[in-house]
């Protein structure tokens, strides 16, 4: 299949499971272990069409990482997977036009489908962008 994901979460386990997800869906995930480490990278994952970010991590976290991306105009759609769905942080999501915000524990079926949407439609932000966030 098509289309290059991001995944950015300091969670072994967690980046793991997201992992064997999409190889399994015939998609070659690629991963970060931090916002940090993202950013350093950023040029590399250019052609990403999805990013998948979490929200608490250590240094910059999933809406600092969002900044950072759409500062340096990488137009992948994101998605924001977090325990503290609180709305002050949805709102900045939203603000930040995240495309939808997973709440933790995250049903991997409801993430893959969203990611498969994303991808059949183009894949850039503008592509449901205004969607809202579902805590």
């Amino acid at each position: 299949m098509l289309g290059k994901i991001l995944i950015i979460e300091d969670d072994p386990a967690v980046r793991r499971c997201y992992e064997r997800l999409f190889q399994r869906a015939g998609y070659s995930p690629r991963l970060e272990p931090s916002g940090a480490a993202a950013e350093k990278n950023l040029d590399h994952h250019r052609d990403a069409r999805v990013v998948i970010l979490d929200y608490r991590m250590p240094g910059p976290n999933g809406l600092e990482v969002l900044r950072s991306l759409r500062r340096r105009d990488f137009d992948a759609a994101c998605l924001l997977v977090t325990a503290f769905a609180v709305p002050e942080i949805l709102e900045e999501a939203r603000r930040l036009g995240i495309r939808r915000v997973f709440s933790k524990p995250v049903d991997i079926s409801k993430l893959l489908k969203e990611v498969e949407a994303i991808l059949l439609s183009g894949g850039s932000r503008e592509n449901g962008s205004s969607r809202p966030a579902e805590p």
